[in-house]
């Protein structure tokens, strides 16, 4: 992926408390916590190039993605964000269920993987929809001019949120492992199967925007929300 050099990233991710034992599972999988911006060692059955892709973000569920945008517009975000989430009123269902092991890409991308309910859905589709102006560059963009993401419904959301994912298509999940080049993929399924299998559910207490400076390798946490706002 491409980086601008003056362009800072941005998204909203759900990161679990810091002492959630699956936020503390998650992190020591990546080997990046990024609540505490610390590295962190390895288990010893992962590689540390089987996390390059995946550690620089730290443990999380993406809610809206990691685009490009003007440092300068960063404040303007978060009060952006904020006002979203103050929209959804104290009895908004936001949850998460179904939780599962799933492995996509040809086996180079292992995720725990949720089904959102109906209101968290909700709550991704206006930030996405708030949030693409804001946008001055997508992490898709290149994918898109090499022929990628080409059928109408993704081509009519990049043009507007900047995307060709989510909405009805969305598919909340961690990742726990990318991108994956070993040679034992039955060993690791039946690793992770038994660690995240305790995972199945998540209430969803807050949200967070993170941003990654241009001059830095990793993200981090700018603002964090409670959910329900009201």
């Amino acid at each position: 992926m491409t980086d601008f050099p003056d362009a800072a990233r941005f998204a909203v991710y759900l990161v679990p408390p810091a002492s959630s034992p699956f936020y503390q599972l998650g992190s020591q999988l990546l080997g990046y916590d990024v609540r505490a911006q610390q590295v962190l060692p390895l288990p010893e059955f992962l590689h540390p190039e089987w996390q390059e892709s995946a550690a620089p973000y730290g443990f999380h569920l993406t809610v809206v993605e990691g685009f490009y945008t003007d440092p300068d517009r960063l404040s303007a975000i978060e009060k952006e964000a904020k006002l979203c989430l103050g929209c959804f009123s104290p009895g908004a269902d936001l949850t998460l269920g179904g939780g599962h092991l799933a492995v996509w890409e040809d086996g180079r991308v292992w995720v725990q993987r949720f089904e959102a309910s109906p209101d968290f859905l909700m709550l991704h589709t206006l930030l996405s929809a708030r949030l693409a102006p804001f946008v001055t560059a997508s992490p898709f963009d290149a994918e898109v001019a090499a022929g990628k993401w080409q059928r109408p419904f993704e081509v009519a959301r990049m043009q507007l949120l900047r995307t060709p994912r989510g909405l009805d298509t969305y598919q909340p999940h961690f990742t726990l492992v990318q991108p994956y080049g070993g040679h034992d993929p039955d060993g690791l399924w039946a690793r992770l199967e038994a660690l995240t299998q305790p995972f199945e559910r998540l209430e969803v207490g807050s949200l967070a925007l993170c941003v990654k400076p241009a001059e830095n390798t990793h993200w981090h946490i700018q603002a964090e929300w409670p959910l329900p706002l009201t």
